[in-house]
């Protein structure tokens, strides 16, 4: 079987990140929590099939006694690459797209904590497994759930039971919009009532999500490198005033001042900025090929607002107050994030391109 050279230069990547975190990047910093995974120091039987703390030190002791405590990383290398394989493969992309995407994907933070043992490693799997469930959705193929979907949405609802409601609502609208057989007028119905049903739920729930918000400080010491004091959830209602600025600081990580305090932050800060530099490069472009043509699709329209305001905000609560905890947690989404926005991309470049194939982008 003849194997992708750049699918092949990926896995070496991976494979480098795994060595690099164990034997460099772990004399820098801690690895989250790799070295309690793998002794099982917070394993416990009775709840291991739905606690993902548990089940992460279940697996981890368990793969340590076969592999031993360098080998036990890889097969959670592999968990992670297999969740961008399932997911990428089902965009028919290029070579030249194809190096570019895992290009984006091979980034260092990405790298090294999808390359250990890591719930970070899990959450790549899984919601690479969601994604390409997704994309089939939306090519119309009115499929039945495979096993291996079943277990991604198992895992999901251990480990990330926050991004469930992402899941839904990106599921809901492509469900809806092909049953009722919707035009952009009727999607974009769908889309506003979606909205509304998001504010009217802040504002019945905003006493209880104020008194969360309360409680997140009690969850970050200051005795941590990158914690910051709270500035951001002092009064009733900041958590929503000042959640598009707290959804972008726990994506992108460290501030300027961060970055120039400490060195390994100024990795992480150069990192973000050109993610943020390619992600504002290809939204551009979309709203280029909109404006030039007079045509928008809302359904993908819809799904890159929703997928994208849904998994910050609920991200934006664990990593506003400590910049590398926004790092590592947005490892969990990034790559669903990136292939996702390059789908839509590409379909809306794609659609125009058969439409009025004499204009060149």
């Amino acid at each position: 079987m003849k194997v992708n050279k750049y699918w092949f230069f990926f896995f070496l990547t991976k494979i480098f990140y795994m060595f690099f975190a164990i034997f460099v990047y772990a004399k820098l910093t801690t690895l989250g929590d790799a070295s309690s995974y793998i002794s099982g120091s917070k394993l416990n039987l009775n709840n291991f099939y739905y606690n993902s703390t548990s089940m992460m030190s279940f697996f981890g002791l368990m793969i340590s006694k076969v592999l031993g405590s360098i080998l036990v990383h890889f097969p959670f290398m592999i968990l992670s690459f297999y969740g961008i394989w399932y997911s990428v493969k089902r965009l028919s992309l290029t070579n030249r797209e194809l190096f570019f995407i895992l290009l984006i994907l091979s980034f260092p933070s990405f790298g090294v904590w999808t390359s250990i043992v890591s719930k970070e490693a899990v959450g790549v799997f899984f919601m690479g497994i969601i994604l390409g469930y997704f994309i089939d959705l939306i090519k119309n193929k009115n499929r039945n759930i495979k096993l291996i979907e079943y277990i991604a949405l198992y895992l999901l609802l251990i480990f990330k039971p926050q991004y469930f409601i992402a899941i839904l609502s990106i599921f809901i609208f492509i469900k809806l919009s092909y049953f009722f057989k919707l035009k952009n007028i009727g999607k974009l119905f769908l889309f506003l009532t979606h909205v509304i049903i998001i504010i009217s739920l802040f504002w019945y729930f905003r006493d209880i999500i104020n008194e969360l918000s309360y409680t997140m400080p009690k969850h970050f010491t200051m005795e941590a490198g990158s914690t910051r004091e709270n500035t951001i959830w002092l009064e009733n209602n900041d958590v929503f005033y000042n959640a598009p600025y707290g959804m972008f600081i726990a994506f992108f990580g460290p501030t300027i001042n961060e970055a120039i305090d400490k060195p390994i932050q100024l990795l992480a800060f150069i990192e973000s900025s050109i993610i943020c530099i390619i992600a504002f490069f290809f939204i551009s472009k979309a709203s280029y090929i909109v404006l030039l043509t007079k045509k928008i699709n809302i359904l993908y329209f819809s799904l890159f607002n929703i997928a994208v305001f849904w998994l910050l905000f609920v991200h934006y609560p664990f990593g506003v107050l400590n910049a590398g905890s926004g790092i590592r947690y947005r490892e969990n989404f990034y790559g669903f994030l990136v292939v996702f926005i390059f789908y839509l991309y590409k379909k809306i470049k794609e659609r125009v391109l058969i439409e009025k194939n004499s204009i060149s982008y």
